[in-house]
């Protein structure tokens, strides 16, 4: 909780006092439940900020060698009316050494109500990078995610790799592509499709003036039931007097919808602080 809500809470506190127990028990029930619900507003539009950055926009260079990482758990159990437990765990993890460079993310989540089962859900991310110069690289990556609910057991994979090229590398200006072969495998409603596919990346990043950039991500996956595509495309205005910004457009195409085929999303993230 920041200074501004830790003052905020305060004077909620100092006020109830003034008042009957009752009245106090009324001002304050939910303030905990209304400060988390501010925490995942602030949270939501600082991830949608983090989507514009590139990682990996200036090489390898830009990593340092050695393991780093995260880990994060979280437990609620609930007893009353209702008996519930739920958790949920990930973790981020990288590894550089020399030329290589390896990430890997890992997620559980994991729920109970009343002796049922109502989430079960793992999911695993690897991407892999070898520099073979500086504008000149090969990655692979794989991705999985498994939901094992007792009545619908799923499971979708996809594990692909290829070359990567730096067209363009500067402070200003940093574009590159990565394409490449791959296999998809899904299992659903019992029935089990391995089939090969194609991906194609593309990062473009360019530095309008200090503080102010663009960015274009595109993503496409082919296989033979259809295409999946992604491009978000954004405007960011970094610490510019405490305002932070982001308008982005994401278009998301699927060959498989049976209605509308392509979703526009137009997103608008600001953060503003002071002092």
């Amino acid at each position: 909780m920041n200074k501004y809500m830790t003052t905020a809470a305060a004077s909620v506190l100092a006020l109830a006092m003034g008042v009957t127990s009752a009245q106090a028990q009324a001002q304050l029930t939910g303030v905990q439940a209304l400060d988390d619900r501010l925490t995942d507003i602030e949270r939501d539009v600082r991830e949608d900020q983090a989507r514009a950055e590139d990682r990996a926009r200036f090489g390898n260079q830009q990593f340092a060698p050695g393991w780093t990482g995260s880990l994060a758990m979280s437990f609620a159990a609930n007893r009353g009316n209702s008996d519930a437990r739920d958790m949920s765990l990930a973790g981020r993890f990288n590894y550089n050494i020399g030329q290589w460079n390896h990430s890997l993310g890992l997620g559980l989540e994991l729920g109970r109500a009343n002796d049922a089962r109502t989430k079960a859900d793992g999911f695993a991310v690897y991407d892999a990078n070898y520099y073979i110069a500086d504008d000149f690289y090969v990655f692979g990556l794989g991705r999985v995610e498994a939901d094992r609910m007792p009545d619908n057991k799923t499971t979708d994979a996809f594990l692909g790799f290829g070359p990567g090229y730096r067209i363009v590398n500067t402070e200003d200006v940093a574009w590159r592509v990565q394409a490449g072969p791959g296999i998809r495998y899904n299992r659903s409603g019992g029935e089990n499709t391995t089939e090969v596919g194609a991906i194609a990346s593309s990062r473009a990043y360019y530095r309008i003036t200090d503080g102010v950039f663009m960015t274009n991500n595109t993503d496409v996956l082919r296989s033979k039931v259809g295409t999946i595509a992604e491009n978000d495309f954004g405007i960011s205005v970094g610490q510019l007097e405490g305002l932070s910004t982001r308008f982005s457009v994401r278009t998301n195409y699927n060959s498989a919808n049976t209605g509308k085929k392509t979703d526009h999303v137009l997103g608008v993230s600001l953060v503003y602080g002071f002092r």
